[in-house]
């Protein structure tokens, strides 16, 4: 073997030690932020109970207060990304969403509740933008549907380590008498949630600081870069329906998992009289281990299909992946049964994610790399308003002001499902063709 091809042996295994790296800091930043919000919906109840909210006040909490913050500074996020170190960007993100969420445990009353889940928001929405950029510039073009798809899997991960660890936490604390943490005082179970999911975080911030080595940037070859414009503006100019595609029906479609993920377990406490803690173990050891299986078999099938020719693969399962969600979804809501309602959500579950890994492995082939993490930021934004904001608050709206009835909240949920699966999947079919045309200017 010649010393040059031990050269290039040596750098591509570098590159890959540096892509495995990434990942994995990337996989367990993801993993706390979503056990975050989990760990919020679980704790609903016992909020509720303590602080006297309304429904309409815990869908303000658990969508609106959060998502407006990360919506809104998504695009700062971005912009941070592409000029400053995103290593740094890294672990200061997961230091100030750490720090809001140990914030939410002391919250009294709504309006600092509000504030603190708004300054989650803050630094979590930074993740999303740097994860695009950083795997696109460590991770080969080919082996990128898979990545994302291990990536977003952390999500699920988070959601069943949190419905699963965090069911188990409240149950010590139940148990274990009156708990007084120095500085604090006496706290209630469910404060003792979020002091809980808090802590790994600063010790994730402190493990990327001393491990992660900054990638370098992959820039675009020239002429994409003058065919789509250096400038995210003149991106959006130039291809409206693809982007109203990646940004709006990615995001409606994601809004029906999401807002039946936050009010699953209020589902089960209200329409089958389960408690909290029965409800969460059964939906973390059923559909939240199925969720983790569909996103790591989602970037297979996307390179299925795209090796079968489907140019526009990332899209098709993207669509089929929110269709399938909304029917298995509605089916559970409407049984009359807790089981049956358990025996089918997993089905659901294996689809939920599915859209957003789709719409990642798409904006990493069709973003110009000179503003990948603004664009992606753009996205972030938009799902941050109709995902994470407008799918709990219509529940929580439709169930104090149309049904009227704690059980009914399983039809705000269909109606809810319903409504943004027939938004999304319209929309993403429209966005076909556009991005066909953008695959073929890359090449």
């Amino acid at each position: 073997m010649t010393d040059t091809a031990i050269a290039t042996r040596e750098t591509n295994a570098e590159f890959a030690r540096q892509a495995t790296v990434v990942l994995v800091l990337l996989y367990l930043g993801y993993l706390l932020s979503f056990a975050d919000r989990v760990i919020f919906s679980m704790a609903l109840k016992p909020i509720k109970a303590s602080l006297g909210f309304t429904d309409t006040q815990l869908g303000l909490l658990s969508g609106l207060a959060f998502a407006a913050s990360y919506a809104l500074f998504a695009p700062l996020g971005g912009w941070l990304v592409d000029r400053n170190s995103r290593r740094r960007v890294f672990a200061g993100a997961v230091v100030f969403w750490s720090s809001a969420t140990f914030a939410t445990a002391l919250a009294s009353n709504f309006l600092t509740m509000a504030l603190a889940r708004s300054l989650v928001g803050v630094g979590e929405s930074v993740l999303h933008p740097l994860s695009l950029s950083l795997l696109s510039d460590t991770v080969p073009a080919e082996r990128r549907p898979r990545a994302f798809s291990i990536y977003l899997s952390s999500g699920a991960a988070g959601s069943l380590l949190a419905l699963v660890i965090g069911a188990l936490l409240v149950r010590w604390l139940q148990t274990s008498g009156e708990l007084v943490l120095p500085g604090v005082g006496a706290i209630e179970p469910w404060q003792g949630l979020f002091f809980g999911a808090a802590l790994p975080g600063f010790i994730l911030a402190a493990i990327v600081l001393l491990i992660l080595k900054e990638p370098a940037r992959v820039a675009d070859n020239q002429s994409h870069v003058n065919k789509l414009g250096q400038t995210g503006r003149a991106y959006l100019r130039r291809n409206p329906v693809f982007c109203l595609a990646i940004f709006v029906g990615i995001s409606v479609l994601q809004m029906g998992s999401y807002t039946f993920s936050t009010w699953s377990i209020v589902f089960f406490e209200r329409a089958h009289h389960w408690t909290g803690v029965q409800a969460a173990i059964w939906l973390g050891c059923t559909s939240g281990v199925v969720t983790l299986i569909g996103c790591l078999v989602a970037g297979r099938l996307i390179e299925a299909l795209r090796a079968r020719g489907l140019s526009d693969a990332p899209l098709i399962v993207g669509l089929s992946g929110g269709l399938m969600f909304a029917i298995f979804g509605i089916i559970g809501l409407l049984s009359s049964s807790p089981w049956v309602a358990i025996a089918v959500f997993p089905f659901a579950a294996f689809w939920g994610y599915v859209p957003s890994i789709a719409g990642f492995v798409a904006m990493a082939e069709a973003f110009p790399a000179s503003v990948k993490a603004r664009l992606a930021g753009l996205h972030t934004l938009c799902n941050g308003i109709v995902s994470n904001s407008v799918g709990p608050f219509l529940v929580g709206l439709f169930n104090d002001h149309l049904f009227r009835d704690e059980a009914g909240v399983r039809y705000s949920l269909v109606v809810t499902i319903f409504i943004a699966c027939s938004i999304g999947t319209l929309l993403l079919w429209l966005g076909r063709a556009p991005y066909w045309r953008l695959l073929s200017e890359r090449h």
